[in-house]
């Protein structure tokens, strides 16, 4: 029995076991050990990433303030661009860099650099994570298409959108682009989904309904 073994026998046996088994479990400590550190210097990463990237955004939001139509703005319009791209560069991964996009593009309209505000919310569409944030993404580049006379390029837009809590406004855009459209029929149409929808969720239906009564009889 084991415990009647000389010291020698118990020697020889440790030594003949770690020459089978030795080199494996050092192998196996060394992975993992690394895997611990590697682990926690992945999170730490994440963590540096994730603070960085909010650090990044909140300096976006405070820049927003700004109003970019004073010509005298320049230094801080080309600190938002920066603030943007390094969004764009470094995280583009997050909603982070989608949302600044999103920040950048409204500033950008109040600069009157349009292309600029429609590349951004593009690309905020495309890569941005939440169904809803896409859909208000969206409604926003179709108001902008409206408003740059692309009334057309908007409604596509709008009517090729997936439903969803967004529903009320989507409906009281596409009766303002049906409008300019002259297609006031279906504009009617599209502002009684407004209301409707409105109403159903207890929300004040007053511009809709103003809109809806401006057109004329019959149309």
């Amino acid at each position: 029995m084991d415990y009647l073994r000389s010291d020698d026998e118990q020697a020889e046996l440790l030594k003949q076991w770690l020459k089978k088994n030795g080199l494996g479990l050092i192998i196996a400590a060394s992975i993992g050990v690394g895997s611990v550190f590697g682990y926690q210097e992945w999170q730490d990463f994440q963590i540096n990433q994730q603070t960085d990237a909010a650090s990044r955004y909140q300096e976006l939001i405070e820049l927003s303030a700004v109003n970019f139509a004073d010509p005298g703005t320049d230094e801080d319009y080309a600190r938002l661009l920066t603030l943007a791209e390094g969004l764009r560069q470094t995280h583009a991964d997050s909603n982070y860099a989608a949302l600044g996009a999103g920040i950048l593009a409204a500033q950008a309209v109040e600069r009157g650099d349009y292309d600029l505000a429609v590349s951004q919310l593009n690309y905020a569409e495309s890569t941005v994570g939440s169904p809803e944030l896409r859909a208000m993404t969206a409604l926003r580049l179709a108001r902008l298409e409206l408003e740059l006379g692309q009334a057309n390029v908007a409604l596509s837009r709008i009517q090729s959108m997936v439903p969803s809590s967004l529903l009320a406004s989507t409906s009281e855009l596409e009766g303002d682009i049906l409008v300019v459209l002259e297609r006031l029929g279906e504009a009617r149409e599209a502002y009684e989904r407004a209301h409707v929808e409105l109403i159903s969720k207890g929300f004040n239906s007053a511009v809709v309904d103003i809109k809806r009564s401006s057109l004329p009889e019959g149309s």
